[in-house]
């Protein structure tokens, strides 16, 4: 009874130490409003079955502008291959519409989405994130990367081969 007893305790022990497997963060259904567009939600459900980039941003964040050359350069290697977005902190459309036009950004710019970078764990920005097909998440990047066209394209080649 004591080395069973014994085998359980050794069990249960080495069962806290093992790492704990990262919950899968996943991009459920989505509706905001698109900046460009009055009265269009953009739906992430009408994208099933194609990867999706979401890069979380603030009109008035400095890295965020920094950001949006390589997300429209994504946008134009990629065109239908992959659904990209920034997703604008911003409550209304007036200053993410003001801020794409002063820096040549043509990549969807869509607003209001504090409620869903909350939801997905975003703390800072720009905070960029690459779903898959079935819209898991499967790389996150915190911050401004001055290679982010590079290393994001090599992520999103992995997904549309």
């Amino acid at each position: 009874m004591k080395k069973l007893l014994a085998l359980v305790c050794v069990a249960a022990l080495a069962a806290a130490c093992l790492p704990h497997l990262p919950e899968i963060i996943t991009l459920e259904q989505v509706e905001l409003p698109v900046a460009a567009q009055e009265d269009v939600l953009w739906q992430s459900d009408a994208y099933a079955g194609k990867p999706v980039l979401v890069v979380f941003m603030g009109s008035w964040c400095p890295w965020c502008k920094k950001t949006m050359p390589a997300l429209t350069a994504l946008q134009e290697k990629y065109g239908d291959q992959v659904e990209i977005v920034g997703a604008f902190m911003d409550g209304a459309p007036g200053p993410v519409r003001d801020v794409a036009k002063e820096h040549g950004f043509t990549v969807k710019a869509l607003y209001n989405a504090s409620d869903v970078a909350e939801g997905l764990g975003v703390n800072g920005l720009p905070h960029t994130m690459l779903f898959n097909k079935k819209h898991q998440a499967v790389k996150v990047w915190e911050g401004y990367h001055p290679d982010m066209e590079e290393v994001v394209g090599l992520e999103i080649d992995k997904l549309i081969k």
